[in-house]
């Protein structure tokens, strides 16, 4: 019997006797130059031919173990799986492999995990739109931001940090307004837009204060956000009373949650305010005792 012919995915030529990626079983090379320059594209589909129910299971448990590796393993198998899933199912699924390559950026600093994050989100907002979990699609909006900006696309960034700000106006969700306002005022602070950028942090402080999940940790991302900028902005007399509240609000999230390191920066930051305002004031000092003198030389 005639063997069949088969076509290179990556040249397309056409023959007998090609080798098969030895992972996935399925796509085949008519050599390994070909294999090699394909393996780009092809890593992201590649995965072993077990059946779904199987490949939920080990993504679940590579879940539970916090190895993102082991998810990303499987990410080949992934249309397969939001495919056979309802809308609600399939979205998580999209945040697991979103969440996966988040970790992977930060672990490696690699773009390749960035541009996936964006896609996987960009794929992940109307659908969360149309299950009306408009809180979800927020978060997901302020995530692709973070990652748009990480890959310089920064208007496209702004705007999806202002669609989340939208998204939390309409539906009364304080910590999207929290989250937005902080992104679109450090941006604007990038740009040199000052006062628009600290009027924004402001709000995010004030939206902080009212977010409906009642979690701390909005308040501690607005307050060291704004404390920093008014420190680069030389505003101690306003940074003064924040960095108080930061101190007294990191250490009532320290209790709670057992988790000490918003603490110990709050501490650093009152250190630096201690410490800039002790040489302000004696810069101040300086120049009011040599304009005394200079004062008296002139007499």
């Amino acid at each position: 019997m005639a063997t069949s012919e088969e076509s290179c995915v990556q040249c397309g030529k056409q023959g007998t006797g090609f080798k098969h990626c030895s992972v996935c079983k399925h796509a085949c090379y008519c050599g390994v130059a070909c294999q090699n320059a394909n393996w780009k594209r092809h890593k992201k589909k590649c995965a072993p031919p077990v059946p779904l129910q199987e490949v939920a299971a080990k993504i679940n448990s590579a879940q539970s173990e916090g190895d993102w590796r082991g998810i990303l393993q499987w990410e080949g198998r992934m249309e397969e799986l939001v495919a056979d899933q309802s809308d609600d199912d399939g979205s998580g699924t999209l945040k697991v492999f979103s969440g996966a390559h988040q970790s992977g950026f930060y672990t490696t600093g690699s773009d390749d995990h960035a541009r996936s994050s964006v896609e996987l989100h960009e794929r992940r907002i109307p659908l969360l739109g149309k299950l009306q979990r408009f809180r979800d699609q927020g978060v997901a909006m302020c995530n692709l931001s973070v990652f748009l900006r990480y890959l310089e696309r920064k208007s496209e960034a702004a705007t999806w940090y202002q669609r989340a700000r939208d998204v939390g106006a309409a539906h009364g969700f304080f910590s999207l307004e929290s989250k937005a306002c902080i992104g679109l005022g450090n941006a604007a602070l990038e740009e040199g837009r000052h006062e628009e950028g600290l009027a924004l942090l402001r709000n995010a402080l004030v939206a902080a204060e009212l977010n409906e999940l009642d979690d701390p940790v909005y308040e501690l991302h607005a307050l060291q956000w704004l404390i920093s900028t008014l420190f680069a902005e030389k505003s101690f007399e306003e940074a003064e009373p924040l960095v108080i509240r930061y101190r007294e609000a990191a250490k009532a999230y320290s209790e709670k949650e057992g988790f000490q390191l918003a603490e110990f920066e709050s501490l650093l930051c009152s250190a630096r305010l201690h410490e800039v305002l002790c040489i302000y004031t004696l810069r101040l000092e300086t120049s009011h005792h040599g304009a005394i003198i200079a004062s008296s030389t002139a007499m």
